[in-house]
């Protein structure tokens, strides 16, 4: 398979410039595209961090090409239309190449810049969006070699968590609760919390039991 790394700088898309603004880090799938009313309709989905990120829900509202956003927590999905004239125009019908593996989230940084991994196993066909990335979009190709996928990232492939195991697992990850050695202790997440330590560490194992036996079953 061959995989390549890139990243590229879209300024009318709907997303890049807010996270920029706002200092949001977005990591994205376009779960679905399609045409429709002669629009180019795409639904996608991801999880935002940073601290303004109320203010980029409401922001992402106002822009005319969003028909409809649903938020859970860090989770969003938008579904947005864009003319065909500027689809074709620059070129942006080859991202929508089902031929490419989306390896991982596609990362709109804080910066403005949004990173891409994927993965074809026709080098050819990859090389069309690394030609239209640079001649459209400023893109610059960290690489490109043919290599074995080792994992893929996808949202679906994480358990669900309770709205308190998800808010105490974020926490401690954020913390540096995970570090070596760690940065602070169970208790003291617990009264950063403002919850009593058995609730907090209820609430946190069941989430790491959730995750880790996910993650081990299919092993």
């Amino acid at each position: 398979m061959w995989i390549t790394k890139f990243k590229l700088k879209d300024n009318q898309d709907i997303y890049s410039e807010l996270c920029k603004k706002l200092k949001i880090e977005f990591y994205a799938y376009p779960y679905s595209i399609y045409t429709k009313n002669n629009k180019i309709n795409v639904i996608v989905a991801g999880t935002i961090s940073g601290n303004n990120k109320q203010q980029f829900i409401k922001e992402i509202k106002k822009d005319k090409r969003v028909k409809k956003i649903e938020k859970h927590h860090d989770f969003i999905l938008v579904h947005a239309q864009h003319p065909l004239t500027r689809e074709s125009k620059a070129e942006i019908k080859i991202f929508y190449n089902p031929e490419y593996i989306q390896v991982k989230p596609i990362h709109v940084a804080s910066d403005g810049w949004e990173y891409y991994e994927l993965a074809c196993l026709d080098r050819k066909e990859l090389n069309k969006i690394l030609k239209t990335a640079r001649k459209h979009y400023n893109g610059k190709v960290f690489s490109i070699k043919e290599e074995k996928i080792k994992s893929i990232t996808n949202f679906e492939l994480m358990p669900k968590l309770t709205d308190k195991q998800e808010e105490a697992i974020v926490l401690a990850f954020k913390q540096g609760y995970y570090t070596y050695p760690r940065n602070l202790t169970l208790p003291e997440l617990a009264k950063m919390k403002k919850k009593a330590y058995s609730t907090f560490q209820e609430s946190l194992r069941k989430a790491e039991a959730k995750i880790i036996e996910h993650f081990l079953k299919y092993r």
